[in-house]
């Protein structure tokens, strides 16, 4: 294979081993390992990716501005699932393939899904302790999970990982998605409802569904004053999803007993005030970052490069 130029902007590719750098090597590409700390800077974005045909790229926006500016680009390769940060729509015009790694992190962002479900559920912030000489107090009752009505809005992959651990806890499942049908379940004790529904139903709320103009700020003030008294918020997808200030306002008001939240819509939060709040339990986007997930997310990403241009060698031939 003729030998290929590539950018790695994704901060956290090939982190758990070196196996996927190997399998560039053993397949004569030639890549630069930036690992970007400004996903968000397109100027400095366009700067490393150059003439380079190819880039991985983690949450780093690819735009017009970096397109006008990379002219060799045919490839982006995302290290990942969500697609938000790229402008599909001008990818597509100008020729430039989008590739991703499904099912690469699945179980892991499951997982954390659940964990984040029981820390709100059991008071986790309130009860952490966090000095040598503690306060071994309870800070009051918490709740189970254990038999909870649980509302998953999406029913990917994601989803039906969830719903499989829900199996344990003896959980009833409420499903909104238009694109599913019960057939499509995995679990008992699991019904297709709307998403007004689901909302006014459910114990916990479960977000699973990719950000776009149809599911930006879906959950609003007015899809929060559906939710029953003492609910939960879980948001495990894209920090859009909700409207954070209306958030805020049904948390101080005590609306809801908490959320768990592992994405915000800007990120870094700075000055966040959610964050403030005692029943807000926040994790830094770490949904997907295993070990395990690392790996596969990594080796499935140097494939779709070595793929795209055994392709592209074979059409020149």
């Amino acid at each position: 294979m003729n030998r290929h130029k590539l950018v790695i902007l994704s901060r956290s590719f090939a982190k758990a081993c070196d196996d996927p750098l190997r399998y560039l090597d053993e397949n004569e590409i030639d890549y630069e390992l930036v690992r970007n700390d400004e996903p968000e800077n397109i100027e400095f974005i366009a700067q490393k990716i150059g003439d380079a045909q190819a880039v991985i790229t983690g949450s780093d926006i690819i735009d017009r501005y970096v397109m006008d500016h990379c002219p060799n680009l045919k490839l982006v390769s995302k290290h990942g699932v969500g697609l938000d940060s790229i402008d599909l729509k001008l990818a597509a015009e100008r020729g430039i393939t989008v590739t991703k790694t499904p099912d690469a992190n699945n179980e892991s962002v499951a997982d954390l899904t659940v964990m984040l479900m029981l820390s709100v559920l059991r008071n986790f912030v309130d009860n952490l302790i966090k000095c040598p000489t503690p306060d071994w107090h309870s800070k009051g009752l918490s709740n189970d999970l254990y038999g909870k009505t649980v509302g998953l809005v999406g029913y990917g992959k994601i989803g039906k990982a969830v719903a499989k651990r829900l199996v344990g806890f003896n959980a009833e499942i409420l499903v909104s998605d238009p694109f599913v049908k019960e057939s499509d379940f995995v679990t008992e004790n699991t019904r297709l409802v709307s998403l007004e529904n689901l909302l006014r139903y459910s114990d916990i709320v479960s977000l699973h569904v990719p950000l776009t103009e149809a599911t930006f700020h879906m959950i609003d003030k007015e899809a929060l004053d559906m939710m029953r008294d003492g609910a939960i918020l879980i948001n495990t997808s894209r920090g859009a999803l909700v409207d954070d200030h209306a958030l805020y306002q049904a948390l101080i008001a005590g609306r809801l007993k908490g959320v768990g939240l592992d994405v915000f819509s800007v990120e870094p939060p700075v000055d966040e005030p959610l964050l403030t709040l005692h029943n807000v339990v926040a994790t830094p986007h770490i949904a997907p970052h295993t070990m395990e997930a690392n790996y596969r997310m990594g080796m499935a990403a140097a494939r779709n490069v070595v793929e795209f241009f055994r392709k592209e060698d074979a059409a020149e031939k």
